[in-house]
């Protein structure tokens, strides 16, 4: 607890230090007059909720991303705004001075939702959890479980020569297909993470027997190695993801050798990382936002874009503004239609989406206000695309109140995944609040689109498992009241 209060008073004082810093230098930029708030928001908050919040971090990741990104955010954002006096590089066009004003207000109304939303729902949900059967036993991947698994399996087979050729496999195979391989690409994520826990349950089982776990344990690592170096596209979310979800649950798994782990698994983890921000970083149309020789420049621009940055916040409000309420409704359909895109595939699905293509997202709407050419959706801001989908009159309470649930659910995915012991819950949860602990480097549509094309399927075999073992547990509890009763019957007979 000491450490906790050190630690409070020491960012608390860094976050007024560096607003006094900020207010006694020129304006970086026309419309940060307010920049020195920034700092000073975090100040206030971590005064009056870190000595409370700060400790939740423990034996978790998803609240540890996110604390990181509020430092990035409110601390060395600005820091890097006034050391760069505000330079943007191409592919920001300027925004009115009068929406940083407004971003700057976001953004402390995104600190205090966070904290009061932290504080509020994590016992609650710790709480909640420790109820749970999963959180106190591994549930065995039963026939049910098995049979979706199979589907699975014969889907993939049957179409291989549509979803191999888009597949990479770090240092053994590159993609050769310029068709985007979405819904197989679902599906093929899901079996390998359940290849990857079905071996490390597996292991546990022979914890008492060397050889035997060895074996499963090896295996495990290498079903570990391939869960994070194979995959599909570029996108550099699900593959930061997912390396660090498996060498978390390993680690968690497995305390006792977590030196060894890291010492296996990290080499690759950087790699893969490494490669695939190069990939698209350096790519043609993004090599340009590179050319400034101010590094200061370049990793504040950065920071702007990818972790809804003051420049972001204030170009997605200003592309909210006087939108009508039939482009709010489309965008808020679009998002959802767009994030479930990688159920394309399937049958209804496919006809629905051609059928709204024609629909503006809330991404498209932010795009289309910077006039240029320019297809990283990403940028847009969680709060920005909330205001577009609430319009003019449901803007700001959509804004407060997705915040609010966006919290909630780190706060549950992170309470879940320290609780729970079943490996298979245990890793969706830990890869889920990884994804909520990077809430504020998405929009809506971008974490809907996450969580369809890695986790939801995965999650249906969870669920269907989940039946399986009820049901079994339905038939044994009526199989027992039958024994009872016919004990009784003949007991009284004798008598």
């Amino acid at each position: 607890m000491k450490n906790h209060n050190y630690i409070t008073i020491g960012l608390a004082l860094l976050g007024i230090i560096e607003s006094y810093y900020i207010y006694n230098q020129p304006i970086a930029r026309k419309g940060l007059e307010l920049l020195f708030l920034i700092p000073l928001f975090f100040t206030v908050c971590i005064s009056i909720y870190g000595s409370t919040i700060l400790r939740y971090h423990k034996q978790g990741i998803g609240l540890k991303i996110y604390y990181s990104i509020v430092v990035v955010r409110y601390l060395i954002q600005p820091f890097l705004i006034t050391l760069s006096e505000g330079k943007l590089n191409f592919r920001m066009p300027e925004a009115k001075a009068a929406s940083y004003d407004i971003a700057v207000l976001i953004y402390g109304i995104e600190l205090f939702i966070a904290c009061i939303a932290i504080k509020k729902w994590f016992s609650i949900y710790i709480k909640k959890y420790r109820k749970k059967d999963i959180s106190h036993r591994q549930l065995p991947l039963n026939s049910y479980g098995k049979r979706v698994l199979i589907v699975y399996f014969l889907f993939l087979l049957v179409r291989f020569n549509s979803w191999m050729p888009g597949l990479n496999i770090l240092a053994l195979k590159e993609s050769v297909s310029k068709v985007a391989v979405v819904f197989d690409a679902t599906i093929f994520n899901s079996i390998k993470i359940f290849i990857f826990i079905l071996l490390l349950a597996e292991a546990k089982k022979y914890t008492r027997n060397k050889a035997g776990f060895q074996l499963y344990f090896g295996l495990g690592v290498i079903a570990a190695i391939f869960n994070f170096i194979s995959y599909f596209g570029s996108n550099r979310s699900l593959i930061y993801e997912t390396a660090i979800a498996t060498i978390t649950i390993l680690i968690v798994s497995y305390p006792q050798l977590k030196t060894k782990i890291l010492a296996i698994l990290l080499p690759f983890a950087i790699v893969i990382m490494v490669l695939s921000y190069a990939n698209k970083q350096f790519a043609e149309d993004n090599a340009g936002t590179l050319e400034s020789g101010d590094s200061n420049v370049v990793v504040s621009n950065f920071i702007e874009e990818y972790a809804n940055g003051l420049w972001t916040v204030a170009r997605s409000y200003q592309a909210s503004i006087g939108i009508s309420a039939a482009k709010s409704n489309e965008a808020l359909i679009k998002d959802f239609s767009d994030g479930l895109s990688g159920l394309s595939d399937l049958p209804g699905f496919k006809t629905l989406s051609n059928s709204l293509k024609e629909l503006r997202s809330s991404s498209d709407v932010f795009k289309d206000s910077l006039k240029q050419r320019d297809d990283r959706g990403q940028m847009l801001s969680l709060s920005g695309g909330f205001l577009i989908i609430g319009g003019n009159l449901l803007g700001w309470p959509a804004l407060i109140l997705g915040n609010y649930i966006m919290i909630m659910l780190l706060v549950r995915m992170e309470a879940a995944s320290k609780i729970v012991q079943d490996l298979y819950y245990k890793y969706m949860y830990i890869w889920m609040s990884i994804l909520m602990g990077l809430v504020h480097c998405y929009c809506l549509q971008t974490i809907i689109f996450c969580w369809s094309k890695y986790i939801l399927f995965y999650w249906l075999v969870l669920w269907v498992n989940r039946m399986g073992v009820l049901k079994r547990n339905k038939y044994r509890r009526a199989d027992a009241r039958v024994e009872n009763l016919n004990y009784n019957w003949t007991a009284g007979s004798i008598v």
